[in-house]
């Protein structure tokens, strides 16, 4: 056990007292508050400017309630459109040319053609150097639509502000119930399920990575040699995984103590930073979130900790390192792939059996948590599939850790690590 705790101090420290774990762990909790903090004051920021729009209006009957609709303000109170009306002459295609080269040098920010039956369903076009604004090109379809619809209304002899009226939407809100009460949740739910999500994804694949190359740098350099003639392989690999494990639980705990913090006050930061946020509901994060993540995390990080040191064991460079990792690598990869099914049904036959598979389960069980909290029975059982499958791949990387750290040259075949697990 001696020998296992040296290991372990000797991994821990080796990675704590770099400058990119302080710094990690540092923005880390940085970047967390970058996620809250950013899209709300960049939201506050006007980008718009006054911009010229020229409309050729085939119909002869569009351009005047259009220009209306469009009567958007800036700040300033200027018109954010200045709408131009071009008349339609019997060579359209020298009118196009000549609004495309005033868009190319421009004159115009962009021009709007308006076809003769476009009450009957003909399609207008928006020309435009620039035509990934989609806040302007909704604000022009929705005008031009408006403008269209009504003039079918009275066609038809109805009212299309009494139309308006009987349409009017019925804005839905979206109150969350739980046992501590009632909240009103605008999609703060999806958001922190994937953030947290998305965290342990990426970290699975970081600290196997680190193991994987730990090992591999070892086994290469020759000094494993040098080690394992104080200690058994079982136990260096062992130290190891749980060396770098208290790694990512120091940063983990770190930055759970910050995302409790942040989900208590950030709401109230961010109204009294911003004064047009007074309305934005930030969501409060139960504190048994960050236990389960913090839970899952290990285990899944000994599941998959344990197959890198043995891929580590087994290969002579990275690039046979990655091969061989292609399906490891799937196994997270395809929980990612399913998160969308299991959001929007947390509690199906399938989403269960996914999160009850040990490979799946440290992402999808962890996302049903933030989702909807499944009944404990079926946690308990996914933590206890976990467990049983940490141990199996600890038993198995251990037969194959032993024999592959001193084998260099060729990288074994399938047959052969059938052969190592099961040598005595």
């Amino acid at each position: 056990m001696r020998k296992i705790l040296s290991v372990i101090k000797r991994e821990y420290l080796q990675v704590v007292r770099t400058k990119g774990f302080i710094i990690g762990t540092i923005l880390g909790p940085v970047f967390m508050a970058a996620i809250i903090f950013v899209p709300v004051l960049v939201s506050t920021v006007s980008v718009e400017r006054q911009e010229r729009i020229g409309v050729v209006d085939a119909s002869q009957e569009i351009f005047m309630e259009l220009d209306k609709k469009l009567d958007h303000k800036l700040k300033d109170g200027r018109r954010r459109y200045l709408i131009e009306d071009y008349k339609l002459p019997e060579d359209i295609d020298s009118l196009r040319n000549k609004l495309n080269q005033m868009v190319l040098d421009k004159e115009l920010s962009a021009y709007i053609f308006i076809p003769e039956d476009i009450s009957d369903g003909g399609f207008a076009e928006y020309v435009s150097q620039h035509v990934a604004d989609f806040d302007k090109i909704r604000n022009i379809n929705e005008a031009l639509n408006s403008v269209i619809i009504e003039k079918r209304l009275k066609k038809e002899g109805l009212d299309p502000q009494k139309i308006a009226d009987y349409m009017r939407r019925v804005r839905l809100k979206t109150i969350k119930v739980t046992k501590k009460g009632v909240e009103e949740d605008t999609g703060g739910t999806f958001i922190i399920s994937y953030f947290l999500v998305l965290i342990l994804y990426m970290s699975l694949f970081f600290y196997g990575a680190i193991i994987l190359r730990g090992v591999l740098e070892e086994k290469t350099s020759r000094v494993v040699e040098i080690i394992l003639s104080s200690l058994r392989p079982f136990q260096l690999m062992l130290g190891k995984i749980l060396g770098i494990a208290a790694v990512g639980f120091t940063q983990y705990i770190i930055w759970a103590l910050f995302g409790l913090t942040a989900s208590q006050y950030s709401g109230s930061i961010i109204k009294s930073m911003v004064s047009s946020a007074v309305t934005l509901k930030i969501p409060t994060i139960p504190a048994y979130i960050f236990v389960y993540f913090v839970l899952f995390f290990i285990l899944g990080y000994f599941l998959y900790g344990t197959i890198y040191a043995a891929v580590g064991s087994m290969v002579n460079s990275e690039k046979e390192a990655q091969q061989l990792l292609f399906p490891v690598s799937m196994f997270l990869i395809i929980p990612i792939l399913l998160m969308m099914y299991v959001i929007r049904s947390p509690n199906s036959t399938f989403s269960v059996v996914l999160s009850l598979i040990p490979f799946f389960a440290p992402i999808l069980m962890l996302l049903r948590i933030c989702i909807l909290l499944p009944p404990f029975i079926q946690i308990a059982g996914s933590i206890v599939f976990l467990v049983l499958a940490v141990l199996l791949m600890v038993w198995i990387a251990a037969k194959i850790y032993r024999v592959g750290i001193l084998m260099y040259g060729k990288r074994p075949s399938f047959v052969e690590i059938l052969k190592w697990v099961r040598y005595k």
